[in-house]
C-alpha cells in the first residue's frame, strides 16, 4: 500500500492519499454483505465464471491503454483479483482494498488517470452526477469512465421492482444536486437500480451529455440475461452447474440481439473524455 502511495505522489497524480487505518468508520452492514458475498464467491465455481468472462473481461476490453487504473467501488474486492494492476477503492475501509475513497471526491489530481473502472456502483452513490463530473475532471483527455451497471428493459424492471432487495424507481431524478444532498447519509447497499437508465437511456441521454459536455458516450451496450439469472447471482442457491456455462453462455451470446431491448439485465457503460474541463487547472484541487 505505502508502495503505492509513494508511486503515485511521486508522480503527482495524488492530492490527499486516505490509506485504511484503524479508526476510520466502518458500514457494519456493507461490512458483513462483503464477507458473505466472498463467501459465495469461494463457493460458486459458475458465480466466478460469468463475472470474469461476462463482466470483468468487458470493463478491461473497454479501457484505455497504459497510465493510472482505478475502480471505485471496488466492494469484495473481485475485479482486483481478476486484474491486480488496478487501484481498488471503496467508501467502506476493507483489508483488500487499496485505498478508501469517496466516489463523490477523488483523491487524484485533475487529468492524471487512464481509466475508472466500477461494478455496480454508480447506482448506490447519493449524487451519480457529482461522481461523473469528478471522474471527468480527474481523466486525461481520452480517458475512460466504465461502468457495468443495471438496466431497465421491460423483463428487468420485473425483477429488479419485485424480486430484488434494491429499489427501482423511475420517478427519482439523479440530475438533481439537491436530491442527492438529501441522501448523503443513506447506507453503502442503498441503491436505485434505476439511475443508471434514466441517466443515459434514450429518454434522457441528451439531458445528462448536456450537464457533462467534456464526456462522450462510446458504448451503451444491454446484455446479460440466462446464466446470471440461473446462477442466482449472490445468493447461496445456484441452478446452474458450471458444466453447463460455457452453452448457456454461448447460446446468450448468439441471441443477443433477439432479446437485448426487451430483456438485458445490465449495461456496459463507456464515456471517453474529449477535451479538458474549461476553467480548470490541471493542479486545481476540491476544497
Amino acid at each position: 500500500m505505502w508502495s503505492l502511495k509513494r508511486t503515485l505522489v511521486r508522480f503527482g497524480r495524488l492530492r490527499k492519499f486516505r490509506t485504511i487505518r484503524r479508526g476510520v468508520p466502518i458500514d457494519t452492514q456493507a461490512h458483513e454483505a462483503f464477507l458473505r458475498h466472498r463467501q459465495v464467491w469461494q463457493q460458486k465455481a459458475v458465480l466466478r465464471s460469468i463475472y470474469n468472462e461476462e463482466f470483468f473481461a468487458r470493463l478491461l476490453a473497454s479501457r484505455k491503454a497504459g497510465g493510472v487504473s482505478v475502480e471505485v467501488g471496488g466492494g469484495a474486492g473481485f475485479f482486483k483479483e481478476f486484474s491486480p494492476s488496478v487501484i481498488c477503492t471503496d467508501l467502506i475501509q476493507s483489508p483488500w482494498l487499496d485505498a478508501v475513497v469517496d466516489a463523490q471526491r477523488l483523491p487524484f489530481r485533475s487529468s492524471s488517470v487512464s481509466n475508472i473502472f466500477g461494478l455496480d456502483m454508480l447506482h448506490h452513490i447519493a449524487s451519480p452526477m457529482m461522481f461523473l463530473n469528478e471522474a471527468q475532471r480527474v481523466l486525461i483527455e481520452s480517458g475512460r469512465i466504465i461502468l457495468v451497471e443495471p438496466w431497465i428493459t421491460p423483463f428487468s424492471y420485473f425483477i429488479y421492482r419485485y424480486l430484488h432487495q434494491e429499489d427501482c424507481e423511475l420517478s427519482a431524478r439523479p440530475w438533481d444536486a439537491k436530491e442527492g444532498e438529501l441522501k448523503l447519509g443513506k447506507k453503502a447497499f442503498e441503491g436505485n437500480q434505476a439511475i443508471p437508465y434514466l441517466l443515459f437511456g434514450p429518454r434522457n441521454l441528451s439531458r445528462t451529455l448536456e450537464m457533462l459536455k467534456g464526456l462522450r458516450p462510446v458504448a451503451i451496450e444491454p446484455f446479460c440475461l440466462f446464466a446470471y439469472l440461473l446462477s442466482c447471482g449472490f445468493k447461496p442457491m445456484n441452478l446452474l452447474p458450471v458444466s453447463f456455462y460455457p452453452a448457456v453462455a454461448k447460446l446468450e451470446r448468439r441471441t443477443l440481439q433477439v432479446w437485448r431491448r426487451l430483456a438485458a439485465l445490465r449495461v456496459l457503460l463507456v464515456l471517453e473524455k474529449t477535451a479538458p474541463m474549461p476553467g480548470r487547472n490541471s493542479d486545481q484541487e476540491q476544497p
